[in-house]
């Protein structure tokens, strides 16, 4: 059978994990789909793991750990389907997950589909329904740490969790790839934003199923996610959001540069130490400085090409504010 869908599971070491999640995948009800795992330099012996005892999983093998985005972007590369899953290794799934998620996109004009992600400790609490953007440029998970049995499904979402969403090829193909200069967090706000403003739409599918461990690749690296945060913030907000909008909420923007920063020197502070923290704070401003002349060059392409009115972008953005 021809495959339309093509799961896309990055993974860098952690071998016993994603075992989960290949054998969650190999048990889906929906049979028209390949397994890619992209291996991001792993050192644990994941691809021989894989081909051991996944035999039917193809495996691309990247020498050295170069990140989320150039890890998703090598499997994206590779796939010829009609729609690409993207899944964490630290995820798994229901049996009819696929299958759900396909009939959704097959009966829907929107170009990327979210699951209903639950904490695999606790299946009565919500991971992510989906993702909104807030006024000040930071991203939000809906209904993060809510009750599943009472939750209120959104009548709209911005955009989709890249741990684990469909997308249609086509939204690739017009908008381009995960940017790898973000390598990690806030790059699949960054493509939320980029479809949204070339007018693609994103529907939540509550029926599709997955579960949610938590970040194994970098658990314990605190700062490390202070540090990305605040770095692609500011790179989400120069490369995407058009000058009326970005005049509109300076003062939002601007007080959630000090949180960032706030939260990196504290965590970086806890873990090192006051002085080796401002010399972080300092290289991840300089790190964010040197991408700036790449973020001003996609500015112009994105904007040039935006098909969404200023007024549309300003609902999506206050929507997420709505209690």
């Amino acid at each position: 059978m021809v495959p339309r869908v093509s799961v896309i599971v990055p993974t860098w070491n952690h071998k016993e994990m994603l075992g989960d999640c290949l054998y969650s995948l190999e048990t889906q009800t929906y049979d028209a789909m390949e397994i890619v795992v992209v291996d991001d330099g792993s050192t644990d012996g994941t691809a021989e793991f894989v081909h051991l005892y996944f035999p039917g999983v193809r495996v691309i093998r990247q020498e050295k750990n170069r990140g989320f985005c150039a890890a998703v972007n090598a499997g994206i590369r590779s796939a010829a389907t009609e729609y690409i899953i993207l899944l964490n290794n630290d995820m798994t799934v229901h049996s009819k997950f696929v299958a759900w998620l396909v009939s959704a996109a097959d009966s829907s004009n929107a170009a990327l589909f979210a699951p209903l992600v639950l904490f695999r400790d606790d299946l009565t609490y919500i991971y992510c329904a989906g993702d909104m953007q807030l006024r000040n440029g930071r991203p939000e998970s809906i209904g993060y740490r809510s009750f599943e049995s009472g939750f209120q499904e959104p009548d709209e979402i911005f955009g989709v969790s890249a741990g684990a969403a469909l997308y249609r090829r086509e939204v690739f193909e017009q908008v381009g790839l995960f940017d790898e200069r973000f390598h990690a967090y806030f790059e699949d706000s960054d493509f939320n934003f980029r479809a949204r403003l070339a007018g693609f739409t994103a529907k939540f599918v509550r029926a599709a199923l997955a579960y949610h461990v938590g970040s194994a690749s970098l658990e314990g690296r605190t700062w490390w996610r202070s540090r990305q945060c605040y770095r692609n913030h500011a790179l989400l907000v120069l490369k995407n959001f058009p000058l009326p909008v970005l005049i509109r909420n300076a003062p939002g923007i601007l007080m959630e540069r000090f949180n960032q920063t706030s939260r990196l020197l504290s965590s970086a502070r806890a873990e090192f130490g006051l002085a080796r923290a401002l010399c972080i704070l300092m290289k991840t401003w300089l790190s964010m400085m040197t991408a700036i002349p790449h973020c001003l060059a996609e500015r112009r392409r994105i904007q040039r090409s935006r098909k969404i009115s200023i007024p549309e972008l300003n609902r999506l953005l206050d929507m997420a504010e709505e209690p």
